[in-house]
Protein backbone atom coordinates (compact mmCIF):
# COMPACT_ATOMS: atom_id res chain seq x y z
CA UNK A 1 0.00 0.00 0.00
CA UNK A 2 1.05 3.68 -0.43
CA UNK A 3 0.07 6.87 1.58
CA UNK A 4 -0.54 10.42 -0.35
CA UNK A 5 3.10 11.20 -0.55
CA UNK A 6 3.89 11.77 -4.24
CA UNK A 7 7.41 10.56 -3.35
CA UNK A 8 10.50 10.59 -0.67
CA UNK A 9 10.31 14.05 -0.61
CA UNK A 10 6.79 14.35 -0.68
CA UNK A 11 6.36 12.94 2.63
CA UNK A 12 9.47 14.37 4.41
CA UNK A 13 7.95 18.01 3.30
CA UNK A 14 4.31 17.32 4.09
CA UNK A 15 4.13 14.97 6.87
CA UNK A 16 0.09 14.72 6.40
CA UNK A 17 0.57 13.50 2.83
CA UNK A 18 1.98 10.32 5.28
CA UNK A 19 -1.55 10.22 6.98
CA UNK A 20 -3.75 8.50 4.21
CA UNK A 21 -3.67 6.19 1.83
CA UNK A 22 -4.23 6.21 -2.02
CA UNK A 23 -7.71 5.83 -2.70
CA UNK A 24 -7.12 2.86 -4.68
CA UNK A 25 -5.47 1.64 -2.02
CA UNK A 26 -8.38 2.02 0.51
CA UNK A 27 -10.47 0.17 -1.83
CA UNK A 28 -8.55 -3.06 -1.57
CA UNK A 29 -8.06 -2.57 1.89
CA UNK A 30 -11.76 -2.07 2.78
CA UNK A 31 -12.37 -5.87 0.61
CA UNK A 32 -9.29 -7.78 2.57
CA UNK A 33 -11.03 -9.50 5.56
CA UNK A 34 -14.89 -10.73 3.53
CA UNK A 35 -15.54 -12.73 6.07
CA UNK A 36 -13.92 -12.21 9.81
CA UNK A 37 -12.67 -9.59 10.60
CA UNK A 38 -9.03 -9.29 12.80
CA UNK A 39 -9.38 -8.48 16.49
CA UNK A 40 -5.59 -7.03 15.81
CA UNK A 41 -4.24 -6.07 12.78
CA UNK A 42 -0.10 -5.75 11.94
CA UNK A 43 0.76 -2.46 10.07
CA UNK A 44 4.48 -2.28 9.10
CA UNK A 45 5.84 1.42 7.62
CA UNK A 46 8.78 2.54 6.60
CA UNK A 47 8.33 5.87 8.04
CA UNK A 48 11.85 7.91 8.51
CA UNK A 49 14.19 4.36 8.28
CA UNK A 50 13.20 2.20 6.03
CA UNK A 51 16.80 0.16 6.94
CA UNK A 52 15.58 -0.41 10.49
CA UNK A 53 12.32 -2.14 9.42
CA UNK A 54 14.31 -4.60 7.47
CA UNK A 55 16.84 -5.26 10.72
CA UNK A 56 13.85 -5.33 13.41
CA UNK A 57 10.49 -6.77 12.10
CA UNK A 58 11.30 -9.98 10.75
CA UNK A 59 12.34 -10.65 14.47
CA UNK A 60 9.10 -9.23 15.66
CA UNK A 61 6.22 -10.57 13.44
CA UNK A 62 6.24 -14.40 13.79
CA UNK A 63 7.01 -14.38 17.75
CA UNK A 64 3.93 -11.76 18.39
CA UNK A 65 1.73 -13.43 16.40
CA UNK A 66 2.24 -16.69 17.90
CA UNK A 67 1.93 -15.07 21.46
CA UNK A 68 -1.18 -12.94 20.65
CA UNK A 69 -2.71 -16.51 19.01
CA UNK A 70 -2.09 -18.31 22.25
CA UNK A 71 -3.69 -15.66 24.03
CA UNK A 72 -7.08 -16.19 21.83
CA UNK A 73 -6.79 -12.46 19.73
CA UNK A 74 -7.33 -13.23 16.20
CA UNK A 75 -4.35 -11.47 14.05
CA UNK A 76 -5.38 -10.66 10.63
CA UNK A 77 -3.49 -13.00 7.92
CA UNK A 78 -2.59 -10.09 5.93
CA UNK A 79 -0.02 -7.68 7.31
CA UNK A 80 -0.20 -4.65 5.61
CA UNK A 81 3.04 -2.80 4.43
CA UNK A 82 2.74 0.51 3.90
CA UNK A 83 4.98 2.74 1.99
CA UNK A 84 6.02 6.34 3.12
CA UNK A 85 3.53 5.67 6.32
CA UNK A 86 2.65 7.44 9.43
CA UNK A 87 1.33 6.34 12.35
CA UNK A 88 -2.37 7.73 11.51
CA UNK A 89 -1.67 5.33 8.21
CA UNK A 90 -2.22 2.74 10.87
CA UNK A 91 -5.47 4.44 12.00
CA UNK A 92 -7.11 4.28 8.49
CA UNK A 93 -5.90 0.67 7.94
CA UNK A 94 -7.47 -0.62 11.18
CA UNK A 95 -10.54 0.80 10.38
CA UNK A 96 -10.88 -0.14 6.64
CA UNK A 97 -10.27 -3.54 7.49
CA UNK A 98 -12.51 -3.65 10.95
CA UNK A 99 -10.23 -4.39 13.26
CA UNK A 100 -10.05 -3.45 17.22
CA UNK A 101 -7.03 -3.04 17.42
CA UNK A 102 -3.71 -1.88 15.78
CA UNK A 103 -0.25 -2.62 15.90
CA UNK A 104 1.81 -0.36 13.79
CA UNK A 105 5.74 -1.13 13.60
CA UNK A 106 7.74 2.50 12.15
CA UNK A 107 11.22 2.98 11.43
CA UNK A 108 12.64 5.69 13.15
CA UNK A 109 15.93 7.73 14.10
CA UNK A 110 17.66 7.54 10.99
CA UNK A 111 21.04 8.12 11.13
CA UNK A 112 22.08 6.80 14.67
CA UNK A 113 23.13 3.46 13.11
CA UNK A 114 20.99 1.95 15.46
CA UNK A 115 17.67 1.05 12.87
CA UNK A 116 15.32 1.54 15.84
CA UNK A 117 12.09 0.80 15.08
CA UNK A 118 8.81 1.64 17.46
CA UNK A 119 5.36 -0.13 17.64
CA UNK A 120 2.46 2.57 17.78
CA UNK A 121 -0.75 0.59 19.24
CA UNK A 122 -3.99 1.74 19.34
CA UNK A 123 -7.84 0.77 20.52
CA UNK A 124 -9.92 1.28 17.91
CA UNK A 125 -13.29 1.52 19.80
CA UNK A 126 -15.04 4.31 22.33
CA UNK A 127 -16.53 3.54 25.67
CA UNK A 128 -19.81 2.58 23.71
CA UNK A 129 -18.11 0.21 21.28
CA UNK A 130 -18.55 2.21 18.14
CA UNK A 131 -15.35 2.63 15.94
CA UNK A 132 -13.35 5.63 16.65
CA UNK A 133 -10.62 5.20 13.27
CA UNK A 134 -10.83 8.38 12.00
CA UNK A 135 -8.37 11.09 10.13
CA UNK A 136 -8.38 13.62 13.51
CA UNK A 137 -7.86 10.47 15.98
CA UNK A 138 -5.79 11.87 19.31
CA UNK A 139 -2.83 10.38 19.27
CA UNK A 140 -2.97 10.47 23.36
CA UNK A 141 -5.18 7.28 22.22
CA UNK A 142 -1.99 5.13 21.32
CA UNK A 143 0.73 3.85 23.56
CA UNK A 144 4.16 3.79 21.91
CA UNK A 145 6.43 1.14 22.52
CA UNK A 146 9.86 2.92 21.18
CA UNK A 147 13.41 2.21 20.59
CA UNK A 148 13.32 -1.80 19.51
CA UNK A 149 16.84 -2.69 18.16
CA UNK A 150 19.78 -5.00 19.14
CA UNK A 151 21.56 -2.49 21.88
CA UNK A 152 17.81 -0.79 23.21
CA UNK A 153 14.34 -2.73 23.37
CA UNK A 154 15.77 -6.35 22.21
CA UNK A 155 12.84 -7.59 19.68
CA UNK A 156 12.44 -10.72 22.15
CA UNK A 157 11.79 -8.28 24.82
CA UNK A 158 9.35 -6.05 22.78
CA UNK A 159 7.52 -8.76 21.61
CA UNK A 160 6.93 -9.59 25.15
CA UNK A 161 5.93 -5.77 25.78
CA UNK A 162 3.72 -5.43 22.42
CA UNK A 163 1.72 -8.57 23.54
CA UNK A 164 1.19 -7.48 26.75
CA UNK A 165 -0.04 -4.27 26.17
CA UNK A 166 -2.31 -5.63 23.71
CA UNK A 167 -3.72 -7.96 25.96
CA UNK A 168 -3.83 -4.95 28.15
CA UNK A 169 -5.87 -3.03 25.57
CA UNK A 170 -8.21 -5.62 24.71
CA UNK A 171 -9.13 -6.32 28.26
CA UNK A 172 -9.95 -2.64 29.31
CA UNK A 173 -10.92 -1.60 26.10
CA UNK A 174 -8.37 1.46 26.33
CA UNK A 175 -5.20 2.22 24.95
CA UNK A 176 -2.53 5.29 25.41
CA UNK A 177 -3.26 8.00 28.00
CA UNK A 178 -6.03 6.11 29.18
CA UNK A 179 -4.50 2.84 29.44
CA UNK A 180 -1.46 4.59 31.51
CA UNK A 181 -3.89 6.33 33.71
CA UNK A 182 -5.99 3.18 34.70
CA UNK A 183 -2.34 1.67 35.86
CA UNK A 184 -1.47 4.57 37.56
Amino acid sequence: MRTQAADREDYLAHPSSGEALRPIDADRLARLYPLRRPVVQFVISDGLNANAVNEQVRALLVPLRRLLGEAGHHVGETDVVVDNGRVRAGYQVAGLVGAETVVHFIGERPGTGLNTVSAYLTYGRDAAGRSRWRPDLDHACTTAICGIHARGLRPADAVNAVAHTVGRMLSEQRSGVALHKAKS
